[in-house]
């Protein structure tokens, strides 16, 4: 007796045509009675009592007539049952690859339970079913065919797992459907945004997220931070939607709020460079490296001016007051500052250490 979880068995799923014949002997009525009635043969009437037929929409419309019994509750009967006997048989669906995917998967699971899209103890069979709702996906082993789509900023030097990083974007485009910026977005306000988000970064007491969140929103941005799993190295995702509006989601990847804000104003500037359209809605690391290298340059522009970082360059002073004053002349936080000087080998990574500021996952 084949069993799922739920404690649904094949043996007490009932067919509709239990329901006719319980009908029949309540009136008196034959087999072949009935089969006159609908204007069936007797063997077809035998055969859908003993549940080897299901009942068709016109033999519902048939017995209307003949047993007084609506035909939506014998179309309805047929359809729960079928619903039933698929999800009693649902598990003989799982493919060897599916599971292969879930041992990837492990970390996914423990967000997803965490946070109660999933239950928090079942088979790991049953693990895959309730991953494929979660994911809406019908086959958990699809998930490595949606990477070549993604829109991922990746390390070349990090190790890639196909499934975690599609199920990776399938939480961020499950994340982007829950929420409406009805604000289209405008290039000429570009100015704006930059100036208020570097207010944000700087407002230490705020909650960062929730403001960033509102603050894109308002410029036409669907803003959200979603959790980075080991295999799925990415730190942003960027796609634009059919009303005008984009969707731009960031990990805290590498936790330190320097690269976290380049990430920022890096996905920004794929958005105002006009890298992301309804057709290339993913931007992909390593295959677009002069698209990357404009975002880069985007990022590095609006964080710090470039004629006053190279002025301040060329006076060689990486003193701590020194650094906190160009930070201020920048409106930025002087981690900013150090990061991008420690990138570009003028400061030694250790130096100021205690300035760094990192973020962690709520």
């Amino acid at each position: 007796m084949a069993t799922k979880i739920t404690g649904i068995s094949r043996d007490l799923i009932i067919h509709p045509g239990e329901t006719i014949s319980d009908i029949l002997v309540e009136r008196g009525i034959t087999q072949a009675e009935l089969a006159a009635r609908t204007g069936v043969t007797p063997a077809y009437v035998c055969n859908v009592i003993a549940g080897k037929k299901d009942i068709s929409a016109k033999f519902a419309l048939a017995l209307e007539y003949a047993l007084g019994v609506s035909k939506s509750f014998w179309i309805n009967l047929q359809a729960n049952y079928d619903a039933e006997l698929l999800e009693a048989s649902e598990s003989e669906t799982i493919t060897d690859e599916e599971r292969v995917a879930r041992n990837s998967l492990k970390d996914i699971v423990k967000y997803l339970r965490e946070i109660g899209k999933m239950p928090l103890r079942e088979a790991v069979d049953d693990s895959i079913l309730s991953l494929r709702k979660a994911l809406q996906m019908s086959n958990i082993a699809n998930l490595k065919g949606i990477v070549p789509e993604g829109a991922l900023r990746m390390s070349a030097k990090s190790k890639v797992d196909p499934y975690v990083m599609g199920a990776w974007i399938r939480l961020c485009q499950i994340a982007g459907e829950k929420r409406n910026v009805s604000t289209k977005f405008d290039i000429e306000k570009i100015d704006e945004l930059v100036a208020k988000a570097k207010m944000v970064m700087c407002n230490a007491g705020e909650s960062i997220q929730k403001s960033l969140t509102e603050l894109f929103g308002e410029y036409g941005i669907d803003f959200s931070v979603v959790r980075n799993f080991r295999g799925a190295p990415v730190q942003g995702f960027i796609s634009k939607k059919n009303d005008g509006t984009y969707q731009m989601v960031l990990t805290i990847r590498g936790s330190y709020a320097d690269i976290f804000w380049f990430s920022l104003f890096h996905e920004l500037g794929h958005i105002v460079n006009g890298d992301v359209n309804g057709s290339i809605n993913f931007i992909d690391y390593d295959g677009n490296a002069d698209i990357e290298i404009g975002a880069d340059e985007f990022a590095s522009a609006r964080l710090i001016d470039s004629t006053a970082y190279e002025e301040f360059v060329r006076r060689s002073d990486y003193s701590l007051s020194s650094i906190k004053s160009f930070a201020e002349s920048q409106q930025i936080r002087p981690y900013i500052v150090i990061g991008r000087l420690q990138r570009e080998n003028l400061l030694e990574y250790n130096r100021y250490s205690s300035e760094k500021v990192r973020y962690k996952w709520a």
